[in-house]
């Protein structure tokens, strides 16, 4: 969604639907997420007013909340959010330096971290950045398994291949490998100096060998050489609540941001009755 004036784009939005399960839980668990936006041209209010309320004219009637995941800090536009009826909750991304030297990044990762890269590099796994169809097709059935396994929703796995194709320079695939057999695979989005992680998945038949950490650290190693200042590693969690995952990150040597998130709750009833019960049979939103 965008919005033009004199043939240039003012404004910018991309949402995306998700929901949990099949298509019949779509009007318990369907949720409109906006990543990284919405972008206006000097933060105009009346731009961000009218890029808004015509996202939400738009959506469709079954969609539960709608979620802004900021990757920067939006402080500038709260208030305009605010007044579109999108109110900040606490929401931590960790980012991660990756300017020192690859020796000062392997040694402020977190001892578990170092054996379990040294484990898997003992073990014979092998780092690919992956350019082929075939590779790419790969990466993206893994991922697809591992959602599955993890119970999270998943857009088709079309999205990478059209991703290569229409901004080749800018996503990158990297694999794991034993021997030939593709283990672990991640889809990184790079800008600037910015590395994002996108996508990530791994074969659980061979988490024994730490396919995960020795491919996170080999693509770190990859980021830096290619002269990028920032790994974000995306979300934390909400303040004050335990979350694996946050602690996972933090032992890459990642410090904590609190860019938060923004939330419009369009079926208050549906949308707690759905929280509870997601929480309940342990899936995630």
């Amino acid at each position: 969604m965008a919005i033009e004036k004199y043939g240039r784009i003012k404004g910018l939005l991309l949402a995306i639907v998700q929901w949990n399960g099949a298509a019949i839980a779509k009007p318990l668990t369907a949720r409109s997420i906006i990543i990284g936006g919405p972008l206006v041209v000097n933060d105009d209010e009346v731009l961000l007013r009218q890029l808004m309320e015509e996202y939400c004219r738009l959506l469709p009637p079954y969609v539960v909340y709608s979620e802004i995941r900021p990757v920067y800090d939006m402080g500038s536009i709260e208030e305009s959010l605010n007044k579109q009826h999108f109110r900040r909750v606490g929401h931590y991304n960790l980012m991660l330096d990756i300017r020192p030297n690859k020796q000062r990044l392997f040694d402020n990762l977190h001892k578990e971290r170092q054996r379990n890269i040294r484990q898997a590099q003992k073990a014979g796994l092998r780092f690919e950045e992956v350019t082929s169809e075939q590779g790419i097709n790969e990466i993206a059935e893994l991922i697809r398994q591992t959602y599955i396994r993890k119970r999270v929703p998943f857009a088709d796995t079309g999205i990478f291949s059209y991703a290569a194709e229409s901004m080749s320079h800018e996503v990158r695939f990297f694999a794991a490998y034993k021997d030939n057999t593709m283990v672990a695979g991640q889809v990184r989005l790079c800008y600037k100096k910015l590395v994002y992680a996108w996508y990530a998945g791994s074969d659980e038949r061979y988490f024994r060998l730490r396919p995960n950490d020795f491919l996170m650290w080999n693509v770190i190693c990859w980021a830096h050489d290619h002269g990028y200042s920032t790994f974000d590693f995306g979300g934390g969690g909400e303040p004050g609540r335990p979350y694996g995952v946050r602690d996972y990150k933090l032992k890459y040597g990642c410090k904590i941001f609190d860019y938060g998130r923004y939330l419009n709750v369009r079926r208050p009833l549906t949308y707690y009755l759905a929280k509870s019960a997601m929480k309940l049979l342990g899936m995630k939103k």
